[in-house]
């Protein structure tokens, strides 16, 4: 199914009103032809004459009311196309206002995902600081260590010593 423009739209309105004047036209045309008919039946002398016309007029007749019958029928189409378009045009609004909601949609979720984007970067920040801590406190833990063992040393040594100075006072 074809989607018409609005100026699609607005021709085959304007063509549909010119078929109904073509048509109200065609219909005052048909009912003076008519008229003529009878009058030409009141007034005629000559019955061949007036048999020759009626046939002229009968095929007249006949013209306009096959092209009538056309132009009827090309309004029943332009009608049916008329409740085609209005249904499209229906259809058109539901989509617009999907397309809205989605719209919508689509900025709350955007405004979601720059917000989680910042925390993820905040706590990316907030991991390397943490990082940097811990390697901070683990050359501390391991100084502390040293620094234990070469107390531990030292209180080792103190002690020898100690021990060698006594024996050197007592034993001489």
């Amino acid at each position: 199914m074809t989607m018409l423009s609005e100026e699609q739209i607005k021709k085959l309105i304007s063509i549909n009103d010119s078929l109904r004047v073509q048509l109200e036209d065609v219909n005052t045309v048909l009912r003076e032809r008519e008229n003529e008919l009878d009058i030409l039946k009141k007034n005629s002398i000559d019955a061949t004459a007036l048999r020759s016309k009626l046939d002229i007029q009968s095929d007249e007749m006949e013209s306009v009311h096959d092209r009538l019958n056309k132009e009827q029928q090309q309004l029943k189409g332009a009608e049916e196309r008329e409740i085609e378009l209005q249904l499209e045009l229906t259809e058109m609004a539901r989509l617009q206002m999907q397309y809205n909601e989605l719209a919508q949609q689509y900025a709350y979720q955007h405004s979601q995902f720059s917000d989680i984007q910042s925390q993820l970067t905040e706590l990316s920040e907030r991991n390397l600081q943490l990082q940097k801590i811990a390697g901070r406190i683990g050359e501390l833990e391991s100084k502390l260590e040293s620094t234990g063992r070469e107390r531990d040393d030292l209180k080792s040594r103190l002690t020898l010593l100690e021990s060698e100075k006594y024996l050197r006072v007592f034993n001489p």
